[in-house]
This record gives C-alpha cells, structure tokens and sequence, in this order.
C-alpha cells in the first residue's frame, strides 16, 4: 500500500509538471505571436527607422550588384539607379519606394575602392562599406524627415545621400583611405568629360572640343526636357483630379511624386540607348537631374513655367560642378536641389527689387502731389493778401481773361463777398450820382423807390407824391 500510494503521488507530480511546462510553452507563443504580428506590421509599413535603414541598404545592394556585375558594364550607372526605383515602386512594397530611392542613390555611387587595381571587380568589403554608408544615409533621413529640412524641394532625397556621403566621407572613407581625397575637386587635376560621361574623350584637337560643345548642349535640353515634362505631367493630372473633386464625381488618385518622373527617365533613357548615340551616357545623366527635378511638391512649384525655369537653372549648375565631387552619391538630386534653391533666390531679387522700384514711384508720386499742393497754397496766399478790384479794374478786364481766370481757380468764400461788395459800391457811386446831379439843377425826373415817401415842401401844400412834378 505504501508503495502504491508513492507511485501515485510521483505521477500526479509528473502530471503536474508537465501541465505546468504546457502552460509555459503557450504562454511563451501567446506573447511572440503579438511580437512577431508587429515585426512583420512595422517591416511592411516602412515607417520604422531601422526598417527605413534596411530598405536603404537592400536597394543600395541591388543597384551597385546591377551596375558592376560582369566582366563588362554593360549597364549605365543612372540606368540601374532609375531601374531599381522605378521596380520598387510597381511591386507591393510601393510604401518602400521613398528609402529604396536612397538605396538607390547610395548604390550608384561609383567610388568605393575606387583606388584598387581594378575597379571592375566587387570585393565582399565593399558591401560593408556600403552597409556603412547606408546606415549614415538613413540616420541623416530620419534627421531630416524629423526637422522638415527641405521639405517638399527638388532633389531633397538625392541632397540628403550627398550628405550623408560627405559625413561618410569625413569620417571613414577618406581617413581609412577607401576613397582619395582629390575626388572632391578631382576634376581640376584630370580630364573630365561634361556630365561625368562615362566614355572617354581626348581633347587634343579642336575636334573632339566641339564633340564636349555637344555633350553640354545635350546634357542642358535633357535636363529640360525631364524636367518640365514630368512637371507638367503632375500638374495637369492633378488639376484634373482638383476638377473632379469640385464636381463631387470619383477622383483618382494623385501621382507619385517619385515614381513618375523616375519612370519618364528610364523609358527616355531606353529610348536615347536604343539610337546608339555616342554620348548617351552624358544625356542620362541630365535625364536624372531632371527627374529629380520634377520630383518637387507642387506647392513649391505650382506652375508649368516655373519647372521649365528651375530646370533651366538646374542644367546650369550640374554643367558648373562637373569637376567636383566626382562620382559621389546623390550628386546629381544636389545639383537639383542647387538648381532649385538658386532660381528661389533670384526670384526673391527680383521681387524685392520691383518693390524697391515701386516705392520709389510712390514716394515720387507723392513728393510732386506735396509739392503741387504747397504751389497751390503759395498762390491761395498771394491772391488773398491782394486787394479787393474796383469797378474799374473788373471793367477793364477782358471776357477771355475773366474765363481763364474762373477756369483755373477754384470758386471760394471770398468770391461771394466780393461780388457783394462790388453790388454795394455799384449802389453807391448810383446814390452819388443822382445826388450830384440835384445839385447841378437838374429839373429831369428822378426815379425814386417805389414807395410812397414825403417831400421836403411847404407844410401849406400839404404832402406831394415823389413821382409828381413840382
């Protein structure tokens, strides 16, 4: 019976246990289902900074295995960035499309161990680097989404890979030697061909100068032409979905800022690539700063001029920083971005000076308005300091200066009171003149008022009409 009654207890204990470690194991899935449901959420969303990093270096890994795989680049640099973005942002991931873009700048880069023997071949370090220069460019994005730091201006995701390449730069690549230091100005110590055309070109005879003279021209209307295309693309449709919207009808969705313009580049660059022109790989490289171009908000660009202008400008500062900062990462988004920047600075000029322009007219306008009113109150005072004109000096004058006169001056008070006093001196030198011909002995009748008055005569006669002759 002990026996027994010992094994019975030893195997509800195991019982016991077991049901205890059953429990432990649900609770254990209970609380990393929830964990890993918000993992996968977090990764699916792409608004997690590390998520953020992560994208970053997929597409960064991507576009530098696209661009230097093979025994030959059979790929252009801005063609692998354009394709990676451009297949981003039509899978499910479209989300991702934002920090993929930056992957794909920081992958097109194209001076990570720039300085080994062969430049072609991909050492697994370079991936590290590549893993570093990504986690910098996302830290920097997280900075500048957190900020506002040029928000909604072109070429603001290309502007911020520069950065992060210049910190990357400072601070690991150029101590460490992975990248010399000359690439910031390399292109005052060799020759570089406009655009950072891949091909190379001798400049030993006038010939192949006039062939640069092209590229340059080229790479400016390319530029232009993604530019204010991709622009116009955007504000056209999103006028019509504004249309829409009024007519309380079922609108469509706006266009991706990003993912429109990057798919006009890839199809125009397929296009130049399918002619076989020479210096195609020059007009890629204006087809990118273009792009970059009309990603802008169309709040700060909200008309068609305005990109074409800013295009404008944006082709003018890429063809300026040629010899600079060759083969950095989001140069092409900086040269944009300048362009941009630079075209909003002189609009401030010029409106600040028109204003400038415009009060200066008002103040003149209103110096000649003080000072026709002070000639005006000089000549009042003049005329009023005068004396009264008599019966003469008003006969005298003549009916062509009377008019002129009440033409130009104005009617006052004082004109009333002297054509009251001229009324009063006209019945005086009246009174004066019948007075002085009584006493001459005048016996002609005389017209008196009409009212009946009595006559100085004697009190014999009794009274006398006036009218009456005596």
């Amino acid at each position: 019976m002990r026996k027994l009654f010992d094994s019975s207890g030893s195997s509800g204990d195991e019982e016991s246990a077991q049901g205890a470690r059953e429990e432990e194991i649900d609770q254990t899935h209970h609380d990393t289902k929830p964990f890993m449901k918000a993992f996968f959420l977090d990764l699916w969303r792409g608004k997690k900074w590390w998520v953020q990093c992560l994208t970053i270096y997929i597409a960064a890994f991507l576009t530098y295995s696209y661009y230097n795989t093979g025994l030959h680049r059979a790929s252009n640099l801005q063609i692998a960035v354009m394709t990676v973005i451009v297949l981003v942002g039509s899978s499910p991931f479209q989300s991702h499309v934002v920090p993929a873009t930056l992957g794909a700048f920081v992958g097109g880069q194209n001076i990570i161990l720039a300085t080994s023997d062969n430049e072609n071949t991909i050492y697994p370090i370079n991936y590290l680097w590549l893993l570093l220069l990504s986690v910098v460019v996302g830290l920097v994005w997280c900075f500048c989404m957190s900020t506002g730091l040029l928000n909604g201006s072109s070429g603001r995701l290309g502007t911020t890979t520069f950065i992060g390449m210049n910190i990357t730069m400072l601070l690991f690549f150029g101590p460490f030697g992975i990248v010399k230091w000359n690439r910031y100005i390399y292109g005052l110590y060799h020759v570089v061909n406009i655009a950072e055309e891949d091909t190379t070109l001798s400049l030993d005879n006038m010939w192949n100068w006039t062939k640069e003279a092209e590229l340059a021209i080229g790479y400016f209307l390319s530029v232009l032409w993604l530019g204010s295309s991709g622009g116009a693309i955007r504000i056209i449709h999103n006028n019509y979905v504004l249309y829409r919207v009024r007519m309380k009808k079922h609108a469509p969705e706006p266009l991706h800022n990003v993912l429109v313009p990057a798919l006009i580049a890839l199809t125009s660059m397929l296009l130049i690539n399918a002619t076989g022109y020479q210096h195609a790989s020059g007009l890629y490289n204006g087809f990118a700063v273009g792009s970059y171009v009309a990603m802008a908000s169309l709040h700060k660009i909200p008309t068609i001029k305005k990109y074409i202008l800013v295009s404008c400008m944006a082709g003018l500062m890429g063809l300026m920083l040629t010899p600079f900062f060759v083969g950095f990462a989001g140069k092409s988004g900086f040269t944009a971005m300048l362009g941009h920047q630079s075209y909003d600075i002189v609009e401030t000029l010029v409106k600040k000076c028109r204003q400038q322009k415009w009060r200066r007219q008002v103040i003149k306008r209103r110096e000649q308005e003080e000072n026709q009113m002070q000639h005006d109150e000089e000549d009042y005072s003049q005329q009023s300091l005068q004396p009264a004109p008599t019966q003469d000096d008003v006969d005298d004058e003549s009916p062509a200066l009377l008019q002129h006169h009440h033409s130009h001056t104005p009617r006052r008070e004082n004109s009333v009171l002297l054509k009251h006093q001229r009324r009063q001196q006209h019945r005086l030198k009246h009174y004066q003149d019948q007075k002085q011909g009584s006493d001459v002995g005048n016996h002609s009748p005389v017209l008196q008022h009409r009212g009946w008055s009595v006559a100085q005569a004697d009190t014999s006669d009794g009274w006398h009409h006036s009218l009456e002759l005596h």
